[in-house]
């Protein structure tokens, strides 16, 4: 066959992109959108389909190269979609493993009491915090920052 008759291997092309839609969703889990329990399921699925698809793609070009294009570009894009693929099932299996916080107070219910140094060394306890100042209504609430990390 001429070489003005190979086609096009659409599936790679397919599949190459939906390996960079199966990286860019990954993202979609730190977003706070509803049904956010849906994301890591279409994380997989993405990967999955195109790691289908481009396995298609490339035993089309290995098997009918004079009919259809893309050994190279196949190759690499199947291998690059399988290391996500591996990746994304690796995140998804760890992320269940992690330790439910049953100590941790709910929102809005109401932290223990506690006590710790403010930013000028002094202790500071939460009912403190909370309690009414001289001639004035008490607060409804105190936020409380955790920073993460060494000084």
């Amino acid at each position: 066959m001429s070489p003005q008759n190979i086609r096009r291997n659409k599936l790679i092309w397919i599949g190459l992109l939906l390996t960079i839609a199966a990286v860019l969703s990954q993202g979609l889990y730190f977003t706070r959108l509803p049904g956010q329990h849906v994301f890591p399921w279409l994380n997989l699925a993405l990967a999955i389909v195109a790691v289908i698809l481009l396995t298609i793609g490339l035993l089309r070009a290995f098997r009918q190269p004079d009919l259809y294009r893309g050994k190279i570009s196949g190759s690499i894009s199947t291998l690059l979609a399988v290391v996500i693929l591996i990746f994304t099932v690796t995140m998804f299996v760890d992320v269940r493993k992690v330790p439910a916080s049953a100590g941790a107070p709910k929102v809005g219910q109401k932290a223990p009491d506690f006590m710790l140094s403010d930013i000028h060394g002094q202790n500071v306890s939460l009912s403190q915090l909370l309690s009414s100042p001289e001639g004035g209504a008490p607060p409804k609430a105190t936020l409380l920052v955790f920073y993460r990390g060494y000084w």
